[in-house]
């Protein structure tokens, strides 16, 4: 008998918790999110609209290997983790 007052109070505090989850409002925070940016103001495109991770084709790899070069970054690492 015990069993089941403890199994019936859980059911009912499960319910009643679930509906009070549902009636509050969204955070501004949710409504408001930013998409990220790096420091040059760049946004990340790395991932779709939906958040789902994009690819990248060879096209744009081969700029970014390119402007790495230029930029000396790629030299930056290079000495960074010793031709690792």
């Amino acid at each position: 008998m015990k069993t089941l007052r403890i199994v019936a109070a859980c059911a009912a505090a499960l319910l009643v918790g679930q509906a009070w989850a549902q009636d509050q409002p969204a955070t501004t925070a949710t409504m408001t999110a930013q998409p990220a940016q790096d420091v040059g103001g760049v946004t990340d495109i790395s991932r779709s609209d939906a958040g789902a991770p994009m690819s990248l084709t060879r096209q744009q790899v081969y700029q970014d290997l390119v402007h790495s070069e230029r930029s000396g970054e790629q030299s930056r690492l290079q000495e960074l983790y010793h031709g690792q």
